[in-house]
């Protein structure tokens, strides 16, 4: 993601985060990146078994399709690139269609929960190369959103030092300053391990 916060969070933690979003009645979830007309509806529970959500504030507006033919899959920009290689991997049905995300007010979360093995980051932000092209209000709401996690969490990973807080076990493959909501802190402070889940792993040395 372009503009992202990175957390570590229980499943409590995960839904005072949608009580705050206003979820169901100010913002949807849906699968990433495709997207149907009408658009598919997660409940939190169906969310939370995706690697990747898309969430849609509806006063905000929908999240704009892309197809071939259409300007954002035309030309050499890094975001037309990256719809073309996107169109052929994940090949949209009839009915489907991409997410332009230099247009479309949507915010994309990417859920990790709590095993009885580790803790894993999730993270929440915007894909958008700039956010106030789309709308100042939209970059208002991805701020907002992105600050309710850092004012509720402690930071437990980042540039400082190898660890922020070396009295936990946390072990990432990345050095973004990372936070803990309350519910995950207390599971770290308790001994469970912060790591990246082997998928992230995988995404991450791919890219």
């Amino acid at each position: 993601m372009v503009t992202a916060v990175h957390y570590f969070a229980t499943l409590e933690d995960q839904m005072m985060l949608f009580d705050y979003l206003g979820e169901p009645s100010k913002v949807t979830l849906h699968p990433w990146p495709l997207i149907q007309t009408p658009l598919t509806a997660l409940s939190r529970e169906e969310a939370l078994e995706q690697s990747r959500v898309m969430v849609v504030n509806h006063q905000l507006g929908l999240p704009v399709p892309v197809r071939p033919g259409d300007a954002a899959m035309q030309g050499g920009s890094v975001n037309a690139i990256f719809n073309r290689l996107n169109w052929e991997k994940f090949a949209p049905a009839e009915d489907e269609a991409l997410m332009d995300a230099n247009a479309s007010p949507t915010i994309l979360w990417s859920p990790a929960r709590l095993t009885a093995e580790a803790i894993f980051p999730s993270s929440l932000g915007s894909q958008a190369d700039s956010m106030a092209e789309i709308s100042k209000d939209y970059e208002r709401w991805v701020n907002r959103s992105t600050s309710w996690i850092r004012r509720n969490g402690t930071r437990v990973w980042g540039l400082e030092g190898i660890q922020t807080r070396p009295d936990l076990d946390i072990d990432l493959s990345f050095i973004s300053t990372v936070f803990a909501l309350p519910g995950a802190l207390q599971a770290l402070e308790s001994g469970t391990p912060g790591r990246d889940s082997e998928a992230r792993r995988t995404e991450a040395a791919e890219n």
